[in-house]
């Protein structure tokens, strides 16, 4: 199959991407209802988030692309005409098979001593559900995941997994200073383009070591239905975006959306940027759609507020390593030979399905 930008789509006249509706003549309707559990064919005139609203009844795809990124690959704008993708159902999902036992809390965010045998110790921290969160199964999607590809993995290495709750202390001195292997989870920023990337970015780039991807999160760009639809991220020069304080921006900085460009307002959550955005004070948010799905059902802010699928950005998770671990090279293989394992068994959607299903039945 080939793939196709918007605009080959449109001088080809037989594209799927974002908000492409169906050319004259079409006749399939895009209405009807799409049953979870059975194959679906994309048609003319598709994109993820018209998929997700016939399957689920609301524009986040991320369900949708977390159980076909490997066939749509890292861009979520572009789908094809005839590709078969896979609508899981999220109820009755299969029970963890990880080992809790494994997880402990640590109350200290002291330099501890490095380890003395070949335990990989992994570091994780709380409040970022549904991906790590100590309060919850398993202690979130991603520890989860974690968790089972280490103790699938060829050579069965033996792990422990600690929760730390500070995260800045995480990459340093944690990782630096090699008194833990792992750190869980942080997003890769592009770094082909380094120089645009910020302080925090570059120490990423410079200094860490990437697991195989253990998540992909979309990313989306979110304007009010009132104000003119931005057609690429260029239209947004000049605007003032929104993203909570604490949360990565390298994939504003990829696209030069930083100060001098724009404004950027960094609020305490999810919550207040979309309240800003409504009442005007902001002109776009920047915000991963799950986490935005339920900021903006919270202040009842469905009808005001448009999710534009053509900017979103496939952000990926990772598993970290410091470069200077003596290790890296033997426990990256160990983890990567794990979540490969689990894609090919069907364990990491399993996974992935039953923590996107609890935390939606608890958010909305």
């Amino acid at each position: 199959m080939i793939r196709i930008s918007v605009r080959a789509a449109v001088l080809a006249t037989m594209a799927v991407v974002g908000g492409i509706s169906f050319l004259p003549g079409q006749s399939r309707s895009q209405d009807a209802t799409i049953v979870c559990g059975q194959p679906y064919s994309v048609a003319a005139g598709d994109s993820l988030s018209k998929i997700a609203r016939r399957a689920y009844g609301d524009t986040n795809f991320q369900r949708v692309y977390s159980a076909n990124a490997s066939v749509i690959g890292r861009n979520p704008e572009i789908i094809e005409i005839g590709l078969v993708l896979q609508i899981p159902c999220l109820d009755g999902a299969t029970p963890s098979s990880a080992d809790n036992t494994v997880i402990r809390a640590i109350q200290t965010t002291a330099a501890l001593p490095a380890p003395t045998s070949n335990k990989i110790r992994i570091v994780v921290g709380t409040d970022w559900a549904p991906f790590t969160n100590e309060d919850q199964e398993q202690g979130g999607m991603v520890t989860e995941i974690a968790n089972v590809a280490l103790s699938i993995a060829d050579g069965k290495p033996d792990y422990k997994i600690d929760f730390i709750n500070d995260w800045g202390a995480h990459l340093q001195p944690l990782l630096t200073d090699h008194a833990y292997d792992f750190s869980l989870v942080w997003f890769r920023p592009n770094c082909d383009v380094v120089e645009k990337l910020s302080d925090d970015s570059k120490f990423r780039c410079n200094n860490l070591d990437w697991s195989d991807p253990i998540f992909e999160q979309i990313i989306g760009y979110y304007t009010r239905v009132d104000a003119p639809r931005p057609a690429s991220h260029a239209d947004l020069l000049g605007k003032t975006i929104c993203r909570p304080v604490g949360y990565s921006t390298y994939m504003l900085e990829e696209k030069d959306l930083v100060a001098p460009n724009v404004a950027l307002e960094r609020p305490n959550g999810p919550k207040e940027c979309f309240e800003g955005l409504v009442n005007g004070q902001y002109d776009a948010v920047v915000l991963a759609a799950d986490t935005a799905a339920d900021a903006i059902a919270t202040i009842d802010a469905k009808q005001q507020v448009t999710f534009h699928d053509h900017l979103s950005d496939v952000a990926t998770m990772h598993a970290v390593i410091a470069k200077t671990n003596p290790n890296a090279a033997n426990y990256l293989a160990y983890l990567n030979n794990g979540l490969r394992k689990m894609k090919q068994n069907g364990d990491w959607f399993h996974v992935v399905s039953r923590h996107l299903s609890e935390h939606k039945s608890k958010t909305q």
